[in-house]
């Protein structure tokens, strides 16, 4: 009985250990995700300023992938010279 016990207490501490493991590595990813986020916004700042001053007619690359990341973060509407606009009033 004792042994069926250890083991039923070493598995749930297995599972607790998994689980804080589990959380920790999604913790670091969003933040690694974010952090990612937040480069691909500021790499396009020159981008979104030429887009703006341009009237739309120059369209950088960097601007081409962030307005995709913004599109599929916050599944947003706004029009592409609101997002460069934004991106542009980034500290």
């Amino acid at each position: 009985m004792k042994s069926i016990l250890f083991v039923l207490v070493t598995a749930l501490s297995m599972n607790a250990m998994a689980l804080e493991i589990t959380t920790t590595v999604k913790l670091s990813q969003s933040n690694s995700a974010e952090s990612e986020y937040k480069k691909v916004l500021m790499a396009a700042q020159d981008d979104a300023a030429m887009f703006i001053a341009t009237d739309g007619q120059v369209r950088g690359v960097n601007l081409e992938r962030a307005l995709e990341s913004v599109r599929h973060v916050n599944r947003t509407t706004a029009t592409d010279l609101q997002i460069a606009e934004a991106i542009v009033d980034l500290k």
